[in-house]
């Protein structure tokens, strides 16, 4: 006599239950959350995440959307009217159920100072002029060879590509950023640097940025580290696996 074999399916069942019960306290959850941005009224607005902008310009900027309920807040407006700050570069939204809407602000990091320019106008990564009359040190290095502009305005002159991509390529090196001051540009040696300590002239030229900055790192660590940085005038690092130096 031949017995049956017999299967069971209890395992499969609970899965299957738990994968219902996961599904229908999603599904309330996403109903809380709609009947939540339906009928919340906003109490108070806060602003996060900035440290150039002040609040009273993040508050200036905006329409309040103080005693307005969640879903009639003008959000695209919000957000167009922060954007319009120079130092803002992107913005979200959150709100507890207390009713307080929070701004998180990311603003723009400074990676140059323009030098000669009265006040201070800092530009990021982009090219875009930051004015900051603020007591924040940012220790970024001095510009030459550009000329101010507006707040906001991006800057295009000639060599300021170049310029920015080697700042941008050494921000990516913290030794390479501690050790540069300033930075300028000529048509005849294309990015030229001083170094912070001694004043030394380090040429970059152009482009391969990312490699230079290591080159000026590993010369430090295996030259300047036995000689001294107060044993050169100058540094050339445009030369693809050699450094050429004029020592004193």
């Amino acid at each position: 006599m031949t017995k049956k074999k017999s299967h069971t399916t209890k395992f499969s069942a609970g899965k299957t239950g738990w994968a219902a019960l996961a599904l229908l306290m999603l599904g309330l959850a996403v109903v809380a959350g709609y009947y939540f941005d339906q009928n919340t009224t906003v109490t108070a607005i806060e602003f996060t995440g900035h440290t150039y902008t002040t609040t009273t310009d993040l508050q200036g900027s905006i329409d309040s959307p103080v005693g307005l309920r969640a879903d009639s807040v003008d959000y695209n407006s919000l957000y167009n009217s922060l954007y319009a700050l120079p130092w803002v570069k992107d913005v979200s939204v959150r709100m507890t159920f207390r009713g307080v809407l929070t701004v998180e602000v990311t603003e723009r990091e400074p990676i140059g100072l323009l030098a000669g320019v009265p006040g201070k106008q800092f530009f990021d990564e982009d090219g875009v002029l930051l004015n900051a009359d603020l007591g924040n040190t940012v220790d970024v290095p001095l510009v030459y060879g550009f000329e101010p502009a507006a707040p906001g305005d991006t800057i295009t002159a000639e060599g300021f590509e170049e310029v920015r991509n080697m700042l941008v390529a050494a921000k990516k090196e913290p030794f390479t950023w501690s050790t540069i001051s300033e930075v300028a540009w000529n048509s005849s040696e294309g990015v030229v640097a001083l170094s912070s300590d001694n004043g030394v002239k380090l040429l970059f030229g152009r482009y391969r940025f990312d490699e230079k900055v290591t080159y000026w790192k590993e010369f430090n660590r295996t030259v300047v580290a036995k000689k001294g940085i107060d044993s050169f005038r100058l540094v050339d690092l445009r030369f693809r696996n050699q450094i050429v130096t004029d020592e004193i």
